[in-house]
């Protein structure tokens, strides 16, 4: 994990803007920031790399990394899982100077071009610069699990890992009306290319930008639809062999390098299959489990985790997860927000990042993701995308917002409102708040489920089942059943509720929501509305926490602006 930041122009003091925007950014890498300059057409180019050693060795070669064989100049946020086997396939063709994943990065750029990035397993930003033609490119991931963001200014372009570390080189933190007025009316994230500021752009997932400097190309490289058709046409049997391979795969990549690591359990089959995997695979020495809980903890499914691992060497952690931490944890919140931050569930895990940070952890493993694309998470339209009341909004506020629109690739209406889930909606909203919350307490959270063979083959399965009954038999029958044994007990299924907004929450959203009124939004609300309210506690906004927490959201962003 590490932070990516760079500018291409004419900037005066090019270097001092470089540090600017690499100490905005510093908590994503533990390493003195190091740079890179060198000419660009009639101008300059400046890379910046904040580092931090997740799967390379501490001998690894430092960022930007200067191939002098490619003429190539990489960095890299993320992890690449399958370097080596990449590596091993290359040195047909190259000599290796270095065992860093950087210079596999160069070699398979150099070798492969654009395709390269189909070859590669994990997740990542990546940022490459040829010398000879003096040409860059920014590519993200597949699912977007790592952020890269970029903004245009006085001709001269800007990117970097983190919203702030724009901010820093001189871009205006303006709110975008316009986005703000779409969440706040219709609960969307925006697509693939908008932020929640005025001039910010991000780099879709799946997505590559070429720079020459004359011209910004976006391009896709990741098809997701095409790798679903694929699968379609495998027999049941091959894409049951291909899914369980793939399980294997993750668990083992999630507990690749020898840093201190930790694995988040939950109450769900997913916990309960990563430690099934985990044995097949082999249990890391000194890894231990944690589970977080709020309430009572013999109301949690932390007892549950107590149950499934007592037949293992794993010992376990139950983190309480306090009211006093979450009041702490919203103050922390306002440092470092750049979007919505939905709900105390969301807080709660920031919460828990920290107090990962304090264990001295590097590394967060787990299984995430398998159950929401089996289609046991509820959906967008459904009542947790539930939407502040238009009346409390000022007229001209309400007339920028604009409804979602998406491509429409699926039959099945079931599939197509996981597919705008997965790569327009909530899915990447929370990939971005949790890259964010984790990389600001220094833990990289490896979400071993959220493979991109996994979801295809998932997708795959539906069979024109409208209601994805068939991939969820499937799921049970063919692969959680021969995994799990037969006296494995989950955690009791609680019926899904609204976030709770506690008395003590009620009291600081009291104090914060100040900013509605008399903040840089308060042209954006119809203010004698809103009071009331306010003001009729249960019976009015705070009967539904969910929107609540849209209009807090706002609020926590405005204590962050300088």
């Amino acid at each position: 994990m590490s932070g990516l930041s760079g500018i291409v122009g004419e900037v005066e003091q090019i270097e001092r803007v470089l540090r600017q925007m690499a100490e905005a950014q510093e908590h994503r890498g533990g390493e003195k920031p190091v740079g890179w300059l060198s000419s660009f057409v009639d101008a300059r180019v400046g890379l910046m790399h904040n580092r931090r050693v997740t799967i390379e060795s501490v001998r690894a070669p430092s960022q930007p990394f200067e191939d002098a064989d490619t003429g190539l100049v990489v960095m890299l946020d993320g992890e690449i899982f399958n370097y080596v086997e990449v590596r091993e396939r290359l040195s047909n063709y190259y000599r290796f100077s270095t065992e860093g994943v950087c210079e596999v990065v160069a070699k398979a750029y150099d070798r492969w071009g654009d395709s390269c990035f189909d070859r590669f397993e994990g997740y990542f930003a990546i940022v490459i610069y040829n010398r000879f033609s003096e040409e860059l490119l920014l590519c993200r991931d597949r699912f977007g699990i790592k952020p890269l963001y970029y903004a245009t200014h006085r001709g001269n372009l800007y990117f970097a890992s983190e919203v702030r570390a724009l901010f820093a080189a001189g871009i205006r933190p303006l709110l975008s009306a316009e986005r703000w007025a779409s969440y706040l009316a219709y609960s969307t994230y925006g697509s693939p290319y908008e932020t929640f500021w005025e001039g910010v752009h991000q780099l879709p997932a799946g997505f590559l930008l070429h720079y020459n400097g004359y011209s910004l190309v976006e391009r896709r490289w990741y098809a997701f639809e095409n790798r679903v058709k694929a699968w379609s046409e495998e027999s049941p049997e091959r894409q049951t062999e291909a899914f369980l391979d793939q399980l294997h795969r993750s668990v083992g990549y999630s507990l690749m390098g020898d840093m201190p690591k930790g694995l988040s359990l939950d109450g769900g089959v997913e916990s309960a299959l990563f430690i099934a995997l985990m044995k097949a695979v082999g249990c890391p020495r000194y890894l231990k489990s944690y589970m977080h809980y709020r309430g009572k903890l013999h109301q949690s499914s932390a007892l549950w985790g107590a149950e499934l691992l007592s037949e293992t060497a794993l010992p376990l952690e139950q983190v309480a997860i306090t009211k006093t931490m979450l009041l702490k944890e919203l103050d922390y919140l306002t440092r470092w927000q750049e979007e919505p931050v939905d709900g105390v569930d969301m807080v709660a895990r920031s919460a828990f990042f920290r107090v990962m940070r304090k264990r001295g952890l590097a590394v967060v493993s787990g299984g995430w993701g398998l159950t929401h694309l089996l289609g046991n998470t509820p959906l967008p339209g459904d009542r947790y995308s539930s939407l502040v009341p238009s009346e409390l909004l000022s007229a001209d506020f309400r007339q920028l917002a604009r409804k979602p629109r998406y491509r429409h690739l699926f039959e099945s209406e079931n599939d197509q409102l996981r597919f705008c889930d997965l790569c327009y909606e909530r899915l990447p909203h929370l990939l971005r708040s949790v890259d964010k919350m984790s990389m600001y307490y220094g833990v990289q959270l490896r979400n071993a489920f959220l493979n991109h063979n996994l979801v295809e083959i998932a997708f795959a399965r539906a069979e024109g089942s409208p209601s994805g009954r068939n991939r969820r038999q499937w799921f049970a029958r063919q692969i959680v059943e021969p995994l799990l044994p037969a006296q494995i007990r989950l955690a009791p299924e609680d019926e899904p509720g609204e976030p709770e907004l506690t008395s003590d929450l009620k009291s600081w959203a009291d104090e914060v929501v100040f900013d509605l009124r008399y903040g840089r939004a308060s042209a954006w609300f119809d203010h004698t509305r809103l009071e009331r309210e306010w003001q009729q506690g249960d019976e009015g906004l705070f009967a539904d926490p969910m929107k609540v927490w849209k209009l807090l959201s706002l609020c926590l962003q405005l204590k962050n602006l300088p």
